[in-house]
């Protein structure tokens, strides 16, 4: 957990304007009733309370994208937390969802948190040392070191290489950039006629390294019917089992 002083202008961007399709569940997973919310209210409200009392924090935006004429379902999933974001509808993919969430930041932050709206049990441990390492080297990412082994295959499925475990790290959210710069980046991603996974390729692409972060094994991704199971004993059992 992070113990330094924090002084930072900050915009936060939720993403929720995916289908999801792979949930399986008839409705959209960020929807889906979560506590006393939804997923999505309860993520929005992870990052309010962990910034909460941060007296050298200001949050200038606070935006959530949705799906193309989603707003008024987007803001009944809000529920209490709606007044305190901005809904912005989103596009096709994730990387152009992000930039109309960019674009509409009208503040002047000095870093942006982008973080997934289907991942509601971020802790405050993952923001805030997230963001303490933006703020020091100009974009991080939470990531934690695979459990299995990782081989790359080509195309027809044959092991072409033996990755070595301990160097790599599968990336999680929030992913926390220098705002003005990732603005730049991802405008001229834009029309490059590529398209990005996440941000952090976006920034690598354009800007530079991007420092890893402590991630949290709990900090899933709600994306397949089996995470509705680990959504269902979270409700039940008060926290997410080991």
């Amino acid at each position: 957990m992070t113990t330094k002083t924090i002084h930072s202008k900050i915009a936060i961007i939720i993403t929720a304007a995916g289908s999801s399709t792979r949930i399986g569940s008839g409705i959209k997973k960020e929807y889906l009733p979560y506590k006393n919310g939804t997923v999505l209210s309860v993520c929005a409200q992870a990052f309010l309370n962990a910034l909460a009392g941060e007296k050298g924090i200001e949050i200038t935006d606070f935006i959530v994208t949705c799906p193309a004429g989603g707003i008024e379902e987007c803001i009944k999933a809000l529920g209490d937390v709606a007044p305190e974001v901005r809904i912005t509808e989103g596009a096709e993919t994730r990387q152009k969802s992000v930039y109309h969430g960019l674009l509409a930041v009208t503040g002047q932050p000095d870093i942006v948190l982008i973080h997934d709206g289907a991942r509601p049990f971020v802790s405050r441990d993952v923001i805030m040392n997230a963001l303490e390492a933006a703020i020091e080297f100009g974009a991080s990412v939470p990531g934690i070191t695979p459990t299995d082994t990782q081989k790359e295959i080509d195309g027809e499925g044959f092991i072409t290489r033996h990755l070595i475990r301990s160097n790599l790290t599968a990336v999680q959210t929030p992913q926390c950039f220098e705002f003005a710069k990732l603005l730049e980046a991802h405008g001229r991603a834009a029309t490059d006629d590529r398209e990005y996974t996440d941000d952090t390729e976006i920034w690598g692409a354009y800007c530079g390294r991007v420092r890893v972060t402590p991630g949290d094994v709990n900090n899933i991704k709600i994306t397949y019917p089996a995470d509705l199971e680990i959504l269902n004993r979270v409700q039940d059992d008060g926290g997410l089992c080991d």
